[in-house]
């Protein structure tokens, strides 16, 4: 029973969430790249680490 409150709570966030990064995206100055622009420097913690550890394993690692 949990789980399924669980499952129905994410479900509903990323419905939320969709529909805030469409009214965020209408109203945002700029068109497309300021939006971009915008949404890659809220989330640059998530990504970064991840791309950073493919390039030192490509470049330092295996030394293409």
């Amino acid at each position: 029973m949990l789980t399924a409150y669980v499952i129905l709570g994410v479900i509903a966030f990323i419905f939320l969430f969709l529909i805030y990064l469409v009214l965020d995206f209408v109203t945002v100055k700029g068109g497309a790249n300021a939006f971009w622009d915008k949404w890659v420097k809220k989330t640059l913690w998530i990504w970064l680490p991840f791309y950073a550890l493919q390039r030192l394993i490509r470049q330092v690692i295996l030394k293409k």
